[in-house]
């Protein structure tokens, strides 16, 4: 059955990777099922694990991909599964990414063991039961994007479905197809994304309700719910930055103060949001005793010599703190988990010579997951699966390169329109949530995340506009982690235990989990 992702109103890769062959015809659906146990807490759960592709259509290509996906179904002393479940779908971002990190690091029945914030030796590795599944709780989705992991996209379908609303739409159609396939309809329904995934994920919470689905709700981890500021390094990217700046320079031991971690966060956020704030505004017209001023605090904060932070005019980049804040070691820290350091071969350059924990744990997930999907789940299909579409990052032709525009939703406060080019979905998320005011949501990041900073995450929200009586439709949660916060089995099993929390709970019942500090009210005075 193949679903249209129409053109209805609805960055985190750094890399590509070999892409699968292009062909002018998609194969047919195909599934495998295998049955399988877990113990947790000393009781036997039997699962059906199923690895299978649908069709969808675009409304100029049909069908136009074959979307492949791993479903976990927990099943009932009869070995059968119960559809009046809630059931989860679940995707990494990129855009363009396989949803390999999360099927083999986060909440399915089996998981990765590797060392965590360090280097990962060479296969073999090994695959482990996961006592932090979700299962009891959801039965879960993994989808891999059009193009990449298992998943085939035609040639000429490429300009609808890679784009920030024919993704969207796409993702839309295959829950629709799923729904109708496996009697799903009726189900409680969430979606759960990471990284670009909460970009998708948000404006497809808005988009599902348009296509006559209601999710009851969405969790999003390592967020990136606004490319404005990253895309023009905007003060607001600066101030966004700063706190996590902050957290990974405590955890390398890098700041002289004795307060605790999560005191130093708040100061952090203090200083961020008022005297970093006021000081960027103000521009060529700061004084320069304020500006050095500024500047050693700054450099309290986060470990760097003040006299760099002053010549860098207080923006320091992130790729420029990475580099500098370990220098006298020789080392540069990871871009998505801060806590991971290696050796550059290049120190003196401000680039980066390769992304030191990506390329710690890339092999391992990917030589696992294909050894997972195709030995133990049976997929036995080709092409073989890539971690990566093939788009090409510089490319601004439609199916060559990734479209940016978003059609953010009608009636958005906007001086250019609803069709922005770049997309901020925070609007999707406020309409989502205005429609449907039982939708509740959960926001998870690492604090050591120096790719989706915590800082621009609450920004956002607190810029979402919604009436008082619908803010408390979500909640935040924060893990002593990087950018895959799951990497870290304590961090993972916090994780699962706010989700556990998050599904049994309405949404009076999320101010019980939200654990944002209360702000110190600003000293506006006229």
């Amino acid at each position: 059955m193949a679903y249209t992702a129409d053109d209805k109103q609805g960055g985190d890769a750094t890399k590509q990777q070999t892409p699968a062959a292009t062909q002018a015809k998609l194969p047919e659906p195909y599934e495998k099922t295998t049955r399988h146990a877990i113990d947790i807490d000393g009781r036997t759960l039997r699962y059906a694990a199923t690895v299978g592709t649908l069709l969808i259509d675009t409304p100029k290509v049909k069908p136009a991909a074959s979307v492949f996906f791993t479903a976990f179904e927990l099943l009932d002393d009869e070995g059968k599964a119960d559809h009046a479940r809630p059931i989860t779908y679940i995707f990494n971002g990129g855009p363009g990414s396989s949803t390999t990190f999360l099927l083999m690091g986060s909440i399915a029945p089996k998981r990765i063991d590797v060392p965590d914030a360090a280097p990962v030796p060479a296969a073999p590795y090994r695959l482990e039961d996961n006592p932090y599944t979700l299962l009891p709780a959801s039965d879960l989705v993994f989808i891999d994007a059009p193009g990449a992991g298992f998943s085939e996209i035609l040639d000429k379908a490429k300009p609808e479905l890679w784009s920030v609303d024919g993704d969207v739409a796409g993702f839309s159609a295959f829950i629709r197809a799923y729904s109708s396939k496996y009697h799903r309809w009726n189900s409680p329904k969430y979606v759960l994304g990471e990284s670009y995934g909460t970009t998708r994920g948000t404006a497809l919470a808005y988009r599902l309700q348009q296509d006559g689905v209601a999710l009851n709700g969405l969790t999003l981890i390592s967020n990136i719910l606004d490319y404005a500021y990253t895309l023009d390094t905007s003060d607001q990217f600066y101030i966004g930055y700063f706190p996590t700046y902050a957290s990974v320079a405590k955890y390398h031991g890098r700041v002289t103060t004795e307060t605790d971690p999560s005191d130093h966060l708040q100061e952090a956020r203090a200083f961020a949001n008022g005297p970093l704030r006021l000081a960027l505004a103000a521009g060529a017209s700061l004084d320069d005793s304020v500006k050095r001023h500024v500047a050693e605090r700054y450099a309290e904060l986060t470990g760097l010599d003040a006299k760099y932070v002053y010549d860098s005019d207080l923006r320091v980049v992130d790729m420029r703190f990475r580099k500098e804040l370990l220098r006298d070691e020789g080392k540069i820290v990871g871009r998505y988990d801060g806590r991971v350091a290696g050796y550059d071969l290049d120190l003196m350059n401000d680039e980066e010579t390769f992304v030191v924990d990506d390329a710690f744990l890339d092999p391992a997930y990917s030589s696992l997951a294909n050894a997972y999907l195709r030995d133990e789940l049976g997929w036995d299909r080709t092409p073989e699966r890539v971690g990566f579409a093939d788009f090409d990052w510089n490319a601004t032709e439609p199916g060559k390169g990734w479209t940016w525009w978003h059609r953010q939703p009608d009636m958005t406060k906007s001086s250019w329109g609803q069709n922005i080019p770049f997309p901020n979905v925070v609007p999707d998320l406020a309409a989502a949530i205005a429609h449907q005011p039982t939708l509740k949501v959960l926001i998870g990041n690492g604090v050591y995340d120096l790719c989706t900073p915590f800082g621009q995450t609450e920004y956002d929200i607190d810029h979402l506009g919604l009436p008082k009586p619908l803010r408390g439709n979500v909640a935040f949660t924060y893990y002593p982690a990087g950018h895959m916060l799951y990497s870290s089995k304590p961090s993972l099993a916090k994780f699962a235990d706010d989700l556990n929390r998050f599904y049994a709970a309405d949404v009076a019942g999320l101010q019980a989990i939200d654990e944002r500090p209360a702000a110190p009210a600003p000293d506006i005075r006229l």
